[in-house]
Parts: C-alpha cells; sequence; structure tokens
C-alpha cells in the first residue's frame, strides 16, 4: 500500500512540472528560429521575382517585349533532298583479274588521264596478242592477193596476145579449130581470175576490219586493266584491295565529277502553287552552314501530292552522295509581322503591352523563319496597320488579358540583317 502510494506521488509530480513548463512564456526567438524566418522570406522574395513579381505583395508583372514592325518578309520552308551527281562513273572489272597496284584513295580528287589502278589479266593478255596476229595475217592476205592480181593481169595479157594471134593464123588457114578454142579457152580462164579479184578484195577488206574491230575491243580490254579517270573528279569509295582476284564485271571504284553534284527532293502542292514561275532561292544547311542554291528543275507533274524539285549543288559542298540534308526553299515574301515562335500562344494569339497592360490579340500565321536558330513566326491579324507593336515575349504559363505588366531588359527589335527559315 505505500509503495503505490509513492508511485502515484512522483506521476503528479511529474505532470505538474510539465505543464508549468508548457505555460511558461517565451522571451525571444532563438538565433536559429531567427535564421530560419529569413531563409522563408528570402525563398518568398525569389518566388515572387521568378513569377514576374517585383516581390511578392505587387501585382505587376515584370516582362519582356519586343518592338515589332509591319513590313515584307520572306517565309522559308524545311525540305529533306538526297544528294546525287549528274556525272558520275563506276568502274569495272573487264575479266578476271587480280589487282596489282591502287594509285588513289577514298575521298582523293583526281585529274583527267590520271591514273587509278592496275590490273593483270592473262585471258585479256592471250586475246590482245592473237587479235594482233588476226590483224597481221588479214594484211598479209590481202598484200598476197595483190600480188596474184598482178600475175593474173599478166596471164591475161598473154592469153589475150595467143587469141588474136590464134584468129590470125586460122584466118590465113595456118592454124585449126582445136587450137583457136584452146586459146580461147585460156583467155576466158584469165579474164574470170582478174574479174574476181575485185570481189575478193572487198572480202579480204571487210574480215581485216572486223580483225581491226576485235582488236580494238581488245586493246580496250588491256586499257581497262590500267584504267584512268575520265574527268576531273572525287574517289567516292574504292571497292577492292591490292592482291585480290576478281571475277568479271566486279566494281572497282566510283567517281563523282563534283561540280555536277545536285539534291532531289519534293515539295507540297500548297507550296508549288506558291513558287511557280517565280525565281527560286534556296539553301542547304550544313553543320551550321549556309551554302546558296540554285534551282535547276521544278516538274510540271505531281505525285501523291507532291512535285519533283531538284536544286544544283556548290562543287565545295562537304556531302557525300546518297546523303541527306537540309534545305531551305525561301517563298515569295508577305507582309507581316515577325515575332518569336515563343510569343504564339495556342497557335493563333499573341499579347501586346498596350498602355501599361496585356492586350490579347488573335492572329493568323503565314509562315515561319529561321533567324540565329531560332523560329520566327510571321502573323498578320485584322485590321493590321502599318503601325509598330510592342509582343510580349516573355513566356507566361497563363496570360490574360488586362493584366498590369511593366516591361524590363532591353528593348528589342525584329529587324535582322538576314532571315531564314520555314513556311508553313
Amino acid at each position: 500500500m505505500k509503495k503505490q502510494s509513492i508511485i502515484v506521488a512522483v506521476i503528479l509530480a511529474v505532470g505538474a512540472g510539465g505543464y508549468l513548463l508548457m505555460s511558461s512564456p517565451i522571451g525571444s526567438d532563438s538565433g536559429a528560429q531567427r535564421g530560419g524566418n529569413a531563409a522563408m522570406s528570402m525563398r518568398a522574395g525569389l518566388a515572387g521575382s521568378r513569377w514576374g513579381r517585383s516581390n511578392a505583395s505587387s501585382n505587376t508583372l515584370q516582362v519582356e517585349a519586343i518592338d515589332v514592325e509591319w513590313g515584307d518578309n520572306a517565309p522559308t520552308t524545311p525540305l529533306l533532298a538526297q544528294v546525287d551527281a549528274k556525272r558520275q562513273e563506276t568502274l569495272t572489272v573487264p575479266a578476271e583479274a587480280r589487282v596489282i597496284d591502287i594509285a588513289v584513295q577514298a575521298g582523293q580528287l583526281v585529274s583527267a588521264d590520271d591514273a587509278l589502278i592496275e590490273l593483270n589479266a592473262d585471258s585479256i593478255e592471250w586475246t590482245l596478242r592473237q587479235q594482233q596476229a588476226a590483224v597481221a595475217q588479214q594484211e598479209a592476205a590481202i598484200r598476197i592477193a595483190e600480188r596474184q592480181h598482178q600475175v593474173d593481169q599478166a596471164a591475161l595479157d598473154n592469153a589475150r596476145a595467143s587469141y588474136q594471134r590464134e584468129v590470125a593464123l586460122n584466118e590465113q588457114g595456118y592454124s585449126n579449130a582445136a587450137s583457136l578454142q584452146t586459146a580461147e579457152e585460156a583467155l576466158r580462164s584469165a579474164e574470170l581470175s582478174v574479174d574476181v579479184y575485185a570481189d575478193e578484195l572487198i572480202q579480204q577488206q571487210a574480215d581485216l576490219e572486223q580483225a581491226r574491230i576485235a582488236l580494238e575491243q581488245a586493246q580496250a580490254d588491256a586499257d581497262d586493266l590500267r584504267p584512268v579517270a575520265p574527268f576531273d573528279a572525287e574517289v567516292v569509295s574504292i571497292n577492292v584491295a591490292t592482291g585480290a582476284r576478281l571475277p568479271a564485271d566486279t566494281d572497282l571504284m566510283t567517281l563523282v565529277d563534283r561540280s555536277s553534284l545536285f539534291a532531289r527532293t519534293q515539295v507540297p502542292l500548297s507550296v508549288y502553287r506558291r513558287i511557280r514561275g517565280q525565281a527560286i532561292e534556296a539553301e542547304a544547311i550544313i553543320d551550321d552552314t549556309l551554302y546558296p542554291l540554285t534551282v535547276t528543275s521544278l516538274a510540271a507533274s505531281a505525285e501523291t501530292g507532291a512535285v519533283a524539285l531538284e536544286v544544283a549543288l556548290p562543287a565545295n559542298i562537304p556531302v557525300l552522295i546518297n546523303e541527306t540534308i537540309e534545305l531551305q526553299l525561301k517563298l515569295p515574301a508577305v507582309s507581316s509581322y515577325a515575332v518569336p515562335q515563343d510569343a504564339i500562344y495556342q497557335n493563333d494569339r499573341l499579347y501586346q503591352l498596350i498602355d501599361g497592360a496585356l492586350s490579347r490579340q488573335t492572329v493568323q500565321v503565314l509562315g515561319y523563319q529561321q533567324r540565329d536558330g531560332k523560329q520566327w513566326a510571321l502573323v498578320s491579324f485584322e485590321d493590321a496597320t502599318d503601325a509598330p507593336i510592342t509582343v510580349l515575349t516573355t513566356r507566361l504559363s497563363q496570360p490574360t488579358d488586362g493584366t498590369p505588366v511593366t516591361r524590363v531588359g532591353h528593348t528589342q527589335s525584329n529587324t535582322l540583317p538576314t532571315e531564314n527559315g520555314d513556311a508553313s
């Protein structure tokens, strides 16, 4: 019983002490508390600045804007095009051969008649010697026939003289009919030998011409074993290695005349109707570098809703055959305001700064441009005038018509020395 009373007394004492501690007044905040309150105040201030407010209690947004002038702006449309060449040649093996030497490397520029590669083909060498012998044989046959013709001509002269003599003797009674007939037959035989020479000569000359043609083909095949550049070109690929034995018709290497480079693409019918019959400008974008291009061909027929277009490429453009490159096709200029794409909300509205407040304006996007790697929209709206306007460029999550704003930052303008980009 005594032990239980002690326990109850201890519990009551602890409870009373806790009550007194909790109800005691606090004289001042500790250093940690003051630091925590300051940090919260700083975060609140930063949050206010982040959302465009000068402080947490201000109702005026601080925003950036751009002064936009009305003018003629040329929209452009982006296209993907494939690189090709009007003049290119792939060298092949004329017959089974072995690669003896390769005198060039892929990517090397060569001049016309520069040596490229050396091959060895026994079959071509044999054929060449055979055709050389065939030509020599035909030439010799013609010379022999000419000498034989001279002999036949002399025999004809003799036969004609003998016949005339027999005729005279027969008229005088000193020769019989058999002798006269023999002389006449000898004359006819000599005349026939001379007469067939002309036809035989034509045939022999035809045989010689065929032999020469075969020799030229064999010589061309032999020359193909040591091909040279047919024109000033770039070696774009080499498909063989030194020492390799290759079957006939194997591709050896491909040469491209870089002055004949072009790119082919297609444009939508909507774009075609805007550029038809007009001078067209285009640019290629390679590693952020612009290369002016010339449009050389615009088809007069459409396939699957698009029209084929070709542009000539400069020889110094760093592209490869069959590479896909990006083009910018400049369209006819339109009267419009040029604004950054971020200034457009929901594809058809922007906000002007008028008398210190936001003013919503519904617009029509007429096209796009690329300026310094960023996309700008070309817009117009009902009742647009030539007067400049000030457009909100700070991207707000929920801009509201009539919101009070204060313009901050450097004054911007939409006037740029160059304009490049894409069009809808």
